[in-house]
Protein backbone atom coordinates (compact mmCIF):
# COMPACT_ATOMS: atom_id res chain seq x y z
CA UNK A 1 0.00 0.00 0.00
CA UNK A 2 2.96 2.31 0.84
CA UNK A 3 4.07 1.76 -3.17
CA UNK A 4 0.69 2.54 -4.57
CA UNK A 5 0.80 6.04 -2.28
CA UNK A 6 4.08 6.61 -3.91
CA UNK A 7 3.35 5.62 -7.60
CA UNK A 8 -0.02 8.02 -7.07
CA UNK A 9 2.31 10.93 -5.12
CA UNK A 10 4.93 10.45 -8.40
CA UNK A 11 2.45 10.13 -11.27
CA UNK A 12 0.32 13.44 -9.82
CA UNK A 13 3.31 15.45 -9.39
CA UNK A 14 4.46 14.42 -13.08
CA UNK A 15 0.99 14.94 -14.72
CA UNK A 16 -0.71 16.97 -11.91
CA UNK A 17 -3.31 14.80 -12.10
CA UNK A 18 -4.76 11.52 -10.52
CA UNK A 19 -3.92 8.32 -12.05
CA UNK A 20 -7.09 6.24 -13.50
CA UNK A 21 -8.24 3.53 -11.42
CA UNK A 22 -7.97 0.03 -12.46
CA UNK A 23 -9.68 -2.74 -10.85
CA UNK A 24 -7.17 -4.99 -9.52
CA UNK A 25 -9.11 -7.97 -7.27
CA UNK A 26 -8.14 -8.06 -3.86
CA UNK A 27 -6.90 -4.32 -3.89
CA UNK A 28 -9.18 -0.81 -3.77
CA UNK A 29 -8.44 2.78 -4.57
CA UNK A 30 -10.55 5.17 -4.14
CA UNK A 31 -10.65 9.14 -4.69
CA UNK A 32 -12.39 11.90 -3.03
CA UNK A 33 -12.62 15.56 -2.79
CA UNK A 34 -11.25 16.77 1.00
CA UNK A 35 -12.05 19.93 2.61
CA UNK A 36 -8.63 20.42 3.81
CA UNK A 37 -5.26 18.26 4.71
CA UNK A 38 -6.04 15.38 6.76
CA UNK A 39 -4.01 12.63 9.05
CA UNK A 40 -2.76 9.63 7.20
CA UNK A 41 -4.40 6.84 8.62
CA UNK A 42 -3.89 2.90 8.33
CA UNK A 43 -6.12 0.72 9.66
CA UNK A 44 -8.53 -2.33 9.29
CA UNK A 45 -11.89 -2.12 7.37
CA UNK A 46 -14.51 -5.15 6.49
CA UNK A 47 -15.43 -4.32 2.84
CA UNK A 48 -16.99 -6.36 0.09
CA UNK A 49 -13.61 -7.30 -2.85
CA UNK A 50 -15.23 -7.41 -6.41
CA UNK A 51 -17.59 -10.49 -7.44
CA UNK A 52 -17.65 -11.70 -3.38
CA UNK A 53 -21.56 -11.44 -1.50
CA UNK A 54 -19.67 -11.42 1.49
CA UNK A 55 -17.69 -9.00 3.50
CA UNK A 56 -13.82 -9.80 4.28
CA UNK A 57 -10.91 -7.82 6.08
CA UNK A 58 -9.21 -5.09 4.33
CA UNK A 59 -5.95 -3.24 5.12
CA UNK A 60 -6.47 0.32 4.51
CA UNK A 61 -4.01 3.40 3.80
CA UNK A 62 -5.88 7.08 3.96
CA UNK A 63 -3.79 9.72 2.50
CA UNK A 64 -4.18 13.06 1.20
CA UNK A 65 -2.68 14.74 -1.71
CA UNK A 66 -2.80 18.61 -3.15
CA UNK A 67 -4.24 18.92 -7.18
CA UNK A 68 -4.02 22.44 -8.04
CA UNK A 69 -5.62 24.49 -5.20
CA UNK A 70 -7.47 21.17 -4.12
CA UNK A 71 -7.53 18.31 -1.59
CA UNK A 72 -7.91 15.10 -2.16
CA UNK A 73 -8.38 12.11 0.04
CA UNK A 74 -7.08 8.38 -1.54
CA UNK A 75 -8.07 5.35 0.02
CA UNK A 76 -5.84 2.57 -1.00
CA UNK A 77 -6.86 -1.43 0.82
CA UNK A 78 -5.19 -4.19 0.25
CA UNK A 79 -7.52 -7.60 1.01
CA UNK A 80 -6.31 -9.98 4.09
CA UNK A 81 -7.64 -13.60 2.88
CA UNK A 82 -4.65 -13.95 0.64
CA UNK A 83 -2.13 -12.64 3.71
CA UNK A 84 -4.32 -15.15 6.31
CA UNK A 85 -3.74 -17.71 3.87
CA UNK A 86 0.09 -16.98 3.47
CA UNK A 87 0.09 -17.01 7.05
CA UNK A 88 -1.41 -20.10 7.20
CA UNK A 89 0.48 -22.37 4.03
CA UNK A 90 3.72 -21.00 5.84
CA UNK A 91 2.88 -22.53 9.35
CA UNK A 92 1.61 -25.58 7.77
CA UNK A 93 4.95 -25.81 5.70
CA UNK A 94 6.79 -24.87 8.96
CA UNK A 95 5.13 -27.44 11.23
CA UNK A 96 5.37 -30.03 7.92
CA UNK A 97 9.12 -29.52 7.91
CA UNK A 98 9.57 -29.41 11.79
CA UNK A 99 7.82 -32.87 11.89
CA UNK A 100 9.91 -34.35 9.21
CA UNK A 101 12.78 -33.72 11.22
CA UNK A 102 12.21 -35.05 13.69
CA UNK A 103 10.88 -38.08 12.53
CA UNK A 104 14.13 -38.25 10.16
CA UNK A 105 16.10 -37.44 13.58
CA UNK A 106 14.28 -40.10 15.28
CA UNK A 107 15.27 -42.68 12.87
CA UNK A 108 18.57 -41.62 12.02
CA UNK A 109 18.91 -42.08 15.62
CA UNK A 110 17.16 -45.32 16.15
CA UNK A 111 19.02 -47.18 13.41
CA UNK A 112 22.30 -45.32 14.67
CA UNK A 113 21.79 -46.45 18.20
CA UNK A 114 20.89 -49.52 17.62
CA UNK A 115 23.95 -50.15 15.47
CA UNK A 116 25.96 -48.81 18.67
CA UNK A 117 24.26 -51.04 21.39
CA UNK A 118 23.85 -54.26 18.94
CA UNK A 119 27.30 -55.72 20.81
CA UNK A 120 25.40 -55.42 24.16
CA UNK A 121 22.61 -56.53 23.46
CA UNK A 122 24.40 -59.55 22.05
CA UNK A 123 26.31 -59.83 25.23
CA UNK A 124 23.41 -59.58 26.83
CA UNK A 125 22.03 -62.48 24.98
CA UNK A 126 24.62 -64.95 25.36
CA UNK A 127 24.34 -64.08 29.27
CA UNK A 128 20.96 -65.30 29.23
CA UNK A 129 21.68 -68.98 28.33
CA UNK A 130 24.49 -69.08 30.42
CA UNK A 131 24.59 -71.62 33.10
CA UNK A 132 26.90 -72.89 35.61
CA UNK A 133 28.01 -76.23 35.39
CA UNK A 134 26.35 -76.82 32.00
CA UNK A 135 30.08 -76.97 30.19
CA UNK A 136 29.22 -74.17 27.65
CA UNK A 137 31.69 -71.69 27.87
CA UNK A 138 30.24 -68.28 26.61
CA UNK A 139 31.20 -66.84 23.49
CA UNK A 140 30.94 -62.89 22.86
CA UNK A 141 30.89 -61.12 19.73
CA UNK A 142 34.01 -58.97 18.85
CA UNK A 143 33.50 -55.23 19.02
CA UNK A 144 35.29 -52.54 18.16
CA UNK A 145 33.94 -50.32 21.09
CA UNK A 146 36.38 -50.20 23.73
CA UNK A 147 33.80 -50.02 26.84
CA UNK A 148 31.65 -53.15 25.42
CA UNK A 149 34.90 -55.15 24.95
CA UNK A 150 36.13 -54.26 28.41
CA UNK A 151 32.93 -55.38 29.67
CA UNK A 152 32.65 -58.44 27.62
CA UNK A 153 36.16 -59.48 29.01
CA UNK A 154 34.66 -58.83 32.58
CA UNK A 155 32.14 -60.66 31.74
CA UNK A 156 34.04 -63.53 30.42
CA UNK A 157 36.69 -63.80 33.69
CA UNK A 158 33.70 -63.68 35.99
CA UNK A 159 31.57 -66.28 34.63
CA UNK A 160 34.65 -68.99 33.88
CA UNK A 161 35.69 -67.86 37.90
CA UNK A 162 31.79 -68.77 38.80
CA UNK A 163 31.98 -71.86 36.80
CA UNK A 164 35.31 -73.08 38.21
CA UNK A 165 34.25 -72.01 41.73
CA UNK A 166 31.01 -74.74 41.50
CA UNK A 167 33.36 -77.41 39.98
CA UNK A 168 35.58 -77.73 42.60
CA UNK A 169 32.34 -77.10 45.07
CA UNK A 170 30.74 -80.19 43.34
CA UNK A 171 33.64 -82.22 43.27
CA UNK A 172 34.11 -81.86 46.98
CA UNK A 173 30.62 -82.74 47.20
CA UNK A 174 30.73 -85.70 45.43
CA UNK A 175 34.13 -86.63 47.24
CA UNK A 176 32.46 -85.84 50.53
CA UNK A 177 29.02 -87.74 50.01
CA UNK A 178 31.39 -90.70 48.57
CA UNK A 179 33.83 -91.07 51.35
CA UNK A 180 30.78 -90.55 54.30
CA UNK A 181 29.09 -94.01 52.71
CA UNK A 182 32.00 -96.30 54.48
CA UNK A 183 32.02 -94.72 57.98
CA UNK A 184 28.30 -94.46 57.96
CA UNK A 185 27.98 -97.87 57.07
CA UNK A 186 30.63 -98.95 59.73
CA UNK A 187 29.16 -96.56 62.41
CA UNK A 188 25.68 -98.38 61.54
CA UNK A 189 26.66 -102.08 61.77
CA UNK A 190 28.42 -101.11 65.22
CA UNK A 191 25.00 -99.58 66.51
CA UNK A 192 23.10 -102.77 65.58
CA UNK A 193 25.71 -104.71 67.57
CA UNK A 194 25.40 -102.59 70.63
CA UNK A 195 21.47 -102.76 70.57
CA UNK A 196 21.63 -106.41 70.41
CA UNK A 197 23.82 -105.71 73.82
CA UNK A 198 21.25 -107.58 76.65
CA UNK A 199 23.80 -105.39 79.35
CA UNK A 200 22.42 -102.38 78.19
CA UNK A 201 20.36 -100.20 80.71
CA UNK A 202 17.25 -98.80 79.77
CA UNK A 203 18.68 -95.84 79.75
CA UNK A 204 21.41 -96.81 77.31
CA UNK A 205 19.27 -98.63 75.70
CA UNK A 206 17.35 -95.19 74.94
CA UNK A 207 20.58 -93.39 74.32
CA UNK A 208 21.51 -95.87 71.41
CA UNK A 209 18.14 -96.09 69.82
CA UNK A 210 18.57 -92.16 69.33
CA UNK A 211 22.35 -92.68 68.05
CA UNK A 212 20.80 -95.44 65.74
CA UNK A 213 18.15 -92.63 64.31
CA UNK A 214 20.31 -90.16 63.82
CA UNK A 215 22.42 -92.73 61.56
CA UNK A 216 19.83 -93.80 59.75
CA UNK A 217 18.78 -90.18 58.78
CA UNK A 218 22.54 -89.40 58.07
CA UNK A 219 22.60 -91.78 55.74
CA UNK A 220 19.43 -91.45 53.81
CA UNK A 221 20.34 -88.02 53.30
CA UNK A 222 24.13 -88.45 52.09
CA UNK A 223 22.11 -91.29 49.45
CA UNK A 224 19.98 -88.45 48.75
CA UNK A 225 22.68 -86.13 47.81
CA UNK A 226 24.77 -88.41 45.64
CA UNK A 227 21.09 -89.09 43.97
CA UNK A 228 20.90 -85.40 43.55
CA UNK A 229 25.03 -84.90 41.99
CA UNK A 230 24.42 -87.87 39.76
CA UNK A 231 21.48 -86.42 38.19
CA UNK A 232 22.89 -83.01 37.55
CA UNK A 233 26.06 -84.81 35.94
CA UNK A 234 23.03 -86.77 33.84
CA UNK A 235 24.68 -90.24 34.34
CA UNK A 236 20.81 -91.73 34.27
CA UNK A 237 20.67 -91.05 30.23
CA UNK A 238 18.73 -94.01 29.10
CA UNK A 239 15.69 -92.85 28.06
CA UNK A 240 12.18 -95.04 27.77
CA UNK A 241 8.98 -94.61 26.96
CA UNK A 242 7.15 -95.38 30.47
CA UNK A 243 3.13 -96.29 30.71
CA UNK A 244 2.31 -94.70 34.07
CA UNK A 245 -1.03 -95.73 34.59
CA UNK A 246 0.83 -99.07 34.57
CA UNK A 247 3.75 -98.15 37.36
CA UNK A 248 0.86 -96.14 39.06
CA UNK A 249 -0.64 -99.57 39.51
CA UNK A 250 2.69 -100.90 40.62
CA UNK A 251 3.44 -98.45 43.05
CA UNK A 252 0.07 -98.53 45.02
CA UNK A 253 0.79 -102.22 45.31
CA UNK A 254 4.36 -101.86 46.72
CA UNK A 255 2.70 -99.36 49.26
CA UNK A 256 -0.23 -100.90 50.01
CA UNK A 257 1.11 -101.77 54.20
CA UNK A 258 1.76 -97.75 54.61
CA UNK A 259 -1.60 -96.94 52.93
CA UNK A 260 -3.27 -99.58 55.39
CA UNK A 261 -1.42 -98.57 58.51
CA UNK A 262 -3.07 -95.02 57.31
CA UNK A 263 -6.51 -96.31 56.76
CA UNK A 264 -6.12 -94.11 53.47
CA UNK A 265 -8.55 -94.56 50.34
CA UNK A 266 -6.89 -94.48 47.28
CA UNK A 267 -8.87 -93.27 43.87
CA UNK A 268 -7.44 -93.63 40.79
CA UNK A 269 -8.03 -91.53 37.09
CA UNK A 270 -6.00 -93.51 34.86
CA UNK A 271 -5.42 -93.03 30.93
CA UNK A 272 -4.17 -96.35 30.20
CA UNK A 273 -2.26 -94.96 26.83
CA UNK A 274 -0.61 -91.98 28.85
CA UNK A 275 3.40 -92.63 28.50
CA UNK A 276 6.08 -90.57 29.29
CA UNK A 277 9.51 -90.13 28.00
CA UNK A 278 11.92 -90.39 31.41
CA UNK A 279 14.98 -93.05 32.61
CA UNK A 280 13.21 -95.68 34.35
CA UNK A 281 15.10 -95.26 37.60
CA UNK A 282 14.66 -92.23 37.99
CA UNK A 283 10.77 -92.74 37.11
CA UNK A 284 10.34 -95.09 40.00
CA UNK A 285 12.66 -92.64 42.23
CA UNK A 286 10.25 -89.45 41.60
CA UNK A 287 6.99 -91.85 42.32
CA UNK A 288 8.26 -93.26 45.08
CA UNK A 289 8.59 -89.88 46.73
CA UNK A 290 5.17 -88.83 45.66
CA UNK A 291 3.66 -91.21 47.31
CA UNK A 292 6.19 -91.16 50.65
CA UNK A 293 5.19 -87.83 51.02
CA UNK A 294 1.27 -88.56 50.34
CA UNK A 295 1.42 -91.22 52.64
CA UNK A 296 3.77 -89.47 55.27
CA UNK A 297 1.94 -85.97 55.44
CA UNK A 298 -1.44 -87.60 55.26
CA UNK A 299 -4.10 -87.50 58.28
CA UNK A 300 -5.07 -90.94 59.60
CA UNK A 301 -8.21 -92.18 57.64
CA UNK A 302 -7.59 -89.40 54.79
CA UNK A 303 -8.00 -89.85 50.50
CA UNK A 304 -4.96 -90.03 48.31
CA UNK A 305 -6.34 -89.50 44.83
CA UNK A 306 -4.21 -89.81 41.46
CA UNK A 307 -5.06 -88.82 38.43
CA UNK A 308 -3.28 -89.55 34.92
CA UNK A 309 -3.85 -88.12 31.78
CA UNK A 310 -1.24 -87.44 28.63
CA UNK A 311 1.23 -85.17 29.83
CA UNK A 312 0.41 -84.39 33.26
CA UNK A 313 0.54 -86.90 36.52
CA UNK A 314 -1.35 -85.80 39.45
CA UNK A 315 -1.11 -86.84 43.33
CA UNK A 316 -3.46 -85.02 45.68
CA UNK A 317 -3.46 -86.17 48.96
CA UNK A 318 -5.80 -84.38 52.04
CA UNK A 319 -3.98 -82.00 54.38
CA UNK A 320 -3.27 -82.05 58.14
CA UNK A 321 -1.12 -79.19 57.33
CA UNK A 322 -1.78 -75.58 55.52
CA UNK A 323 -0.77 -74.42 52.46
CA UNK A 324 2.76 -75.14 52.14
CA UNK A 325 5.00 -72.09 50.84
CA UNK A 326 5.29 -72.41 47.17
CA UNK A 327 8.59 -70.15 47.01
CA UNK A 328 10.46 -72.62 49.22
CA UNK A 329 9.02 -76.37 48.61
CA UNK A 330 11.10 -77.59 45.74
CA UNK A 331 13.78 -75.82 47.54
CA UNK A 332 16.75 -78.21 49.20
CA UNK A 333 16.25 -78.67 53.08
CA UNK A 334 12.91 -77.22 52.85
CA UNK A 335 11.10 -79.61 54.63
CA UNK A 336 7.35 -80.03 53.56
CA UNK A 337 5.65 -80.52 57.00
CA UNK A 338 7.00 -82.07 60.85
CA UNK A 339 7.47 -85.25 60.37
CA UNK A 340 10.79 -86.26 62.57
CA UNK A 341 12.38 -88.51 59.78
CA UNK A 342 12.20 -86.01 56.54
CA UNK A 343 15.55 -84.75 55.40
CA UNK A 344 13.97 -82.29 53.26
CA UNK A 345 15.08 -83.48 49.73
CA UNK A 346 12.32 -85.33 48.24
CA UNK A 347 10.95 -82.54 46.42
CA UNK A 348 13.92 -81.28 45.42
CA UNK A 349 14.76 -84.20 43.95
CA UNK A 350 10.94 -84.32 41.98
CA UNK A 351 12.11 -81.49 40.78
CA UNK A 352 15.45 -82.16 39.43
CA UNK A 353 13.94 -85.24 37.91
CA UNK A 354 11.49 -83.10 36.40
CA UNK A 355 13.85 -80.53 34.98
CA UNK A 356 16.60 -83.24 33.26
CA UNK A 357 12.91 -85.06 32.11
CA UNK A 358 11.21 -82.00 29.79
CA UNK A 359 8.90 -81.63 32.75
CA UNK A 360 7.61 -79.18 35.38
CA UNK A 361 7.39 -79.95 38.65
CA UNK A 362 4.22 -77.58 40.11
CA UNK A 363 2.38 -77.40 43.28
CA UNK A 364 -1.35 -76.09 44.37
CA UNK A 365 -3.39 -76.34 47.27
CA UNK A 366 -7.23 -76.66 46.98
CA UNK A 367 -10.14 -77.93 48.92
CA UNK A 368 -7.84 -78.71 52.28
CA UNK A 369 -5.78 -80.86 49.63
CA UNK A 370 -2.19 -80.86 48.46
CA UNK A 371 -1.74 -81.56 44.76
CA UNK A 372 1.91 -82.14 43.23
CA UNK A 373 1.92 -82.45 39.34
CA UNK A 374 4.23 -83.23 36.92
CA UNK A 375 3.21 -81.97 33.38
CA UNK A 376 5.34 -82.33 30.43
CA UNK A 377 6.55 -79.00 28.97
CA UNK A 378 5.52 -80.00 25.26
CA UNK A 379 2.13 -81.66 25.80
Amino acid sequence: MKIEQHEIETYVAKYNQLPEIIAVRDQHVGYAAAPLLGKRIFHTIQSMDNGDKEKEPFRELIFFIRIKDNWYKISVSKSLEGTDKMVQSIVTITLVTILMILVASLLINRLVLKKLWQPFYDSLAAMRYFEVGKNRPLSFPATEIEEFSIMNDTLQQTTSKADEDYKHLKEFTENAAHEIQTPLAIIQSKMDVLIQDEKLSELQSRAVQGAYEAIQRLTRLNHALLLLTKIENGQFGEIAHINVAQKIKDKIGQFEELIGNKQLTVTTTLDETAQIKMNPVLADIVLNNLFSNAIKYNKHGGTIDIIVDPGIIEISNSAHTPELDRERLFRRFATAGKVKDGIGLGLAIVRQVAEVSGMEAQYTYEHEQHHFILADRHH
